[in-house]
């Protein structure tokens, strides 16, 4: 998930390329950048997205609701009122893949993350394993 977006696709989004950060923990595995307007994760679950549906009555979400990524399943979760922190996941088979976005600061102009997170999740689909 670190290299599936190139330095410029990641430049185009406003992202500060060296502030690359991989991680993973407890079988999730990808990339956190710093950025404006907003931050930006990409990892790798490896629970399935059937298996996320039991997370929906997560009071942590202000909304949870089933969409497509192009022609994968996906799945939005927003964590906050104003919208300005968003999860995107998508059905990888065997697992669940995930695009965070989170507005980065409130001196810029408002940022809608559930379309940045969805926006970003169709560029890269095309690029993962068919699920």
């Amino acid at each position: 998930m670190c290299t599936i977006l190139s330095d410029r696709e990641l430049a185009e989004l406003g992202i500060t390329l060296d502030t690359r950060t991989p991680f993973d923990e407890v079988g999730v595995v990808g990339c956190y950048w710093l950025g404006k307007p907003f931050t930006l994760s990409l990892d790798r679950d490896n629970n399935t997205l059937a298996s996320s549906q039991p997370r929906r009555r997560d009071p942590a979400f202000v909304s949870v609701a089933d969409n497509m990524v192009n022609d994968r399943a996906g799945t939005q979760l927003v964590l906050d009122r104003d919208s300005s922190q968003c999860t995107q996941l998508m059905d990888g088979g065997p697992v669940s893949l995930t695009v965070s976005v989170a507005a980065s600061s409130n001196l810029g102009p408002p940022i809608d993350a559930c379309a940045e997170a969805l926006r970003i999740a169709q560029l890269i689909e095309p690029r993962l394993p068919k699920a």
